[in-house]
């Protein structure tokens, strides 16, 4: 008689092997626990064979589906998964493939079997990549490149084609700029400054220039519109930059536009009024403003959403960064509410015979860093939900796409603007 093995008559009794490489390679990096969260019973599932759709897995985790979308396009960026669009072109609605991780750290899945680092070293040589990590740890005050970030630096190298002089001079102008040398941040100025062509040194100086002189810029209109002492959003950099750039206003132009909004309430909005009538006046396109709801500014609904989340996103971490300035026992809280997290995630993957126990102790330690964060936020003055990522809209949390799977109406409606 054949032998086998009896089957458990109760999938949640059974064990999930979660892959060494996501616990010890990728978890310690994820932003946000909740990610994990996603991640970790959606590997479950398609173990039991079990199927989910994204609103579905958001109810069973207790998430909002926009949550569940962000956390697969982060590990999409990060090519762990693979986003299936079911329409081409749709970005909102896809289907999500958890690749091979072994493949990812050896560079066998995206890169047709030529590690990525491998890659790098090819394009620069060895030494020059040794000597680009001393210079960036140099400037982090670090002994030695931290292995994730080096990875993230090969990444920049391969992915936005960022030169050794482009990221070091990153790295130092976010350290004396922005006082911060994490390569989280740093990401985000390697990425526009490729896009821009910067390249070499000269280069880099030519920016920070230009960043320089656009910033006393931002610095004079926040004022003229009575949010001095407020700290500028990108969605307020955005108005700003296609004021001057694409409509071609000086900065003194726009302060002299700006008398005609004293004593209205929201100074930016009405002058942003004033200006976009002014230029229908003279017979001048406004199609590029993203405020004019008839102009079609945006390519297609999607691009509409993403840029709505992107604004949102990026406002709230400019609010976090804020609050971390004024009240540094936030950041505290914040930090020791990542451990706990990333503690209890490998206490639930793993085979410890006190585990209820200590997922219980954790849980409520989290509870308590909670309750402190709250504490310390309203005790400064600040709403408890103030770095919390707010949508405009309420339904869909700008994806475009109910809980039920129906088409928000909000793009059509002018909720957004």
């Amino acid at each position: 008689m054949p032998y086998y093995i009896e089957q458990s008559r109760n999938t949640n009794l059974e064990d999930t092997a979660i892959p060494n490489l996501f616990i010890a390679e990728f978890m310690p990096d994820v932003p946000d626990g909740d990610f994990v969260k996603v991640y970790i019973y959606t590997y479950m599932c398609c173990r039991q064979g079990v199927a989910l759709t994204h609103g579905e897995l958001a109810s069973r985790l207790g998430l909002m589906p926009e949550k569940v979308i962000a956390a697969w396009r982060y590990f999409a960026e990060r090519s762990i998964v693979k986003l299936i669009p079911q329409t081409p072109g749709d970005e909102l609605h896809f289907d999500v493939e958890l690749v091979d991780i072994k493949g990812v750290v050896h560079g066998e899945c995206a890169r047709g079997g030529s590690s990525s680092s491998g890659s790098a070293v090819s394009k620069l040589g060895e030494p020059a990549l040794a000597a680009l990590f001393g210079k960036v740890a140099a400037i982090c005050g670090a002994p030695q490149m931290d292995g994730s970030d080096a990875q993230l630096i090969i990444r920049w190298i391969e992915d936005y084609g960022a030169t050794p002089a482009a990221i070091e001079g990153a790295y130092l102008f976010c350290k004396e700029e922005r006082e911060t040398t994490s390569a989280k941040y740093v990401e985000k100025c390697v990425k526009e400054w490729s896009a821009k062509g910067v390249k070499t040194a000269e280069d880099v100086l030519e920016r920070r220039a230009e960043i320089s002189s656009r910033n006393h810029a931002y610095k004079k209109l926040m004022e003229a519109v009575g949010l001095r002492y407020s700290v500028i959003t990108e969605a307020e950099k955005k108005k700003f930059d296609l004021w001057l750039d694409d409509y071609g206003y000086t900065v003194e132009r726009i302060l002299e536009l700006a008398v005609k909004a004293e004593g209205v309430g929201n100074k930016l909005r009405y002058l942003g009024g004033i200006i976009r009538n002014e230029r229908e006046a003279e017979g001048k396109s406004t199609d590029r403003d993203p405020a004019n709801r008839s102009s079609g500014v945006l390519k297609s609904r999607d691009d509409y959403y993403r840029e709505a989340r992107q604004r949102s996103e990026e406002a709230a971490s400019m609010r976090l960064e804020e609050v971390y300035e004024k009240l540094p026992a936030v950041r505290e809280t914040d930090e020791e509410n990542s451990r706990l997290n990333m503690e209890l995630l490998k206490t639930i993957t793993s085979g410890q015979s006190d585990k209820e126990s200590a997922v219980k102790r954790l849980k409520a330690e989290l509870a308590m860093v909670a309750a402190r964060r709250k504490e310390l936020l309203e005790s400064g003055g600040y709403p408890s939900d103030y770095t919390e990522v707010k949508r405009t809209c309420p339904l869909c949390g700008d994806i475009g796409v109910l809980e039920n799977g129906v088409s928000c109406d909000c793009f059509t409606r002018g909720d957004k603007e």
